[in-house]
């Protein structure tokens, strides 16, 4: 799922100390980029896409070397929710790391994720998405060359997710960025992953689309939020270094891990493509505004490990939303399975994802299993429904929550 942009744990900075240095060795970097960019670079083809109809969805596989060093750099911070998962690749690369790129780092995670409140990989690769990046050196193209970030930055902003932005943090980490970005050409970080690790990424592409085939997720989502998406195609981008996420970036893209199953990859499609789930005004923000001002909602935004993300009422109501409807569907579809594969009910999902904290997801999840919804009902309608029944009452939002047969102790609240 894509995480909302909040931040994960984070290590203390050493960023003032390090600024004369860094800025020193940024400046010569963007200088000498510039000088670069003016020639012709040739360029590695990106491989190719393997593509699979299923209904109305055209999917597309894709390695991704771009998208795979942002997640490494991300790594390389050192936050401990990213290490277990890599620590032998935290290992080996962390100990090539010269003590500007180590101060790079520590600004990012100061930057990004302490004073902007992102979580600094899903970030990255978001803002990074909509300049189509391909390898490590397109990335390093775009910090370097002032019409390519400028251009970035007009791209982010004209989306959903930068149009409120003023893109302050990025300015700031962009000598940042071209520091890390040479430090991946030092170690020639391109080979290393054409050789290594994307091997791995296609075979795993061989295996899933063969399995992917059944699985119509755009159709699915478009019958339950009663209007077309308008996907032509639907790019997961698989990698080697995503892992604990699915995210969702610009367009019709998503990024998946590896490792993870068929039915993981398949669920994470189906979540991303609802984001958001309807255009958020008029009377369904109206009402959606006072239902976040209960006190148990307002527990839920307060109390819980910020490395989940949703730190804000809004970016946890647009969550639930959508988490509401991806429940609903992959259980239907057989897809809800714990991770050794066996199936699993969607109120045992919403116990143990995040520490419990998706209420409002559940008990829209209770409400879909339980209505008839006449083809073509907007999912916005079936929404303010809800509160025009009594179902969802600002001030009521726990005891509803309780009357659920399969309500749960929320383990965030510590209850």
């Amino acid at each position: 799922m894509l995480d909302s942009p909040t931040p994960a744990r984070t290590r203390p900075s050493h960023s003032r100390r390090r600024a004369p240095t860094l800025a020193l060795i940024a400046t010569l970097w963007l200088a000498s980029s510039s000088c670069a960019s003016q020639q012709a670079v040739p360029t590695t083809p990106a491989p190719a896409a393997t593509r699979v109809k299923a209904g109305r969805t055209n999917w597309a596989l894709r390695p991704s070397e771009a998208f795979d060093a942002l997640c490494l750099l991300n790594l390389l911070r050192g936050d401990a929710f990213y290490t277990r998962f890599y620590p032998a690749e935290f290992e080996r690369f962390s100990a090539l790391l010269q003590p500007q790129e180590k101060a790079a780092l520590d600004h990012l995670t100061e930057r990004l994720g302490k004073q902007a409140g992102k979580m600094v990989g899903p970030q990255l690769v978001l803002v990074f998405s909509v300049a189509n990046p391909t390898t490590v050196d397109s990335l390093a193209r775009t910090v370097s060359d002032d019409d390519a970030w400028e251009a970035m930055r007009r791209a982010f902003k004209a989306t959903s997710y930068g149009e409120k932005s003023d893109y302050s943090e990025m300015e700031d980490v962009r000598q940042d960025l071209g520091v890390l970005f040479a430090f991946l050409q030092r170690i020639d970080f391109p080979r290393i992953w054409r050789a290594e690790y994307l091997p791995q990424v296609e075979q795993s592409i061989t295996q899933l689309a063969a399995q992917v085939a059944p699985h119509d997720v755009v159709g699915w989502d478009e019958d339950i939020l009663g209007r077309a998406l308008h996907v032509e195609e639907l790019n997961a981008h698989v990698l080697k270094f995503v892992k604990p996420h699915g995210i969702r970036v610009t367009g019709w893209n998503f990024l998946t891990d590896l490792t993870y199953p068929v039915s993981v990859t398949v669920k994470t499609a189906v979540h991303e493509l609802l984001h958001p789930p309807f255009k958020r005004e008029g009377l369904i923000d109206e009402r959606l505004t006072a239902l976040e001002a209960d006190p148990y909602f307002q527990r839920l935004v307060r109390e819980h490990d910020p490395a989940f993300g949703y730190t804000t009422a809004r970016g946890l109501t647009e969550e639930d939303c959508a988490e509401a409807i991806d429940v609903f569907v992959t259980e239907r579809q057989g897809l809800l399975r714990t991770k050794d594969g066996k199936p699993r009910t969607g109120a045992e999902f919403f116990r143990d994802h995040d520490d419990g904290i998706h209420v409002l997801a559940y008990i829209l999840y209770e409400e879909l299993r339980r209505a008839e919804l006449p083809p073509g009902t907007k999912y916005e309608d079936f929404i303010l429904k809800l509160f025009d029944t009594g179902v969802l009452v600002p001030g009521k939002f726990e005891e509803r929550f309780r009357s659920y047969p399969g309500a749960y102790r929320v383990k965030s609240l510590k209850e």
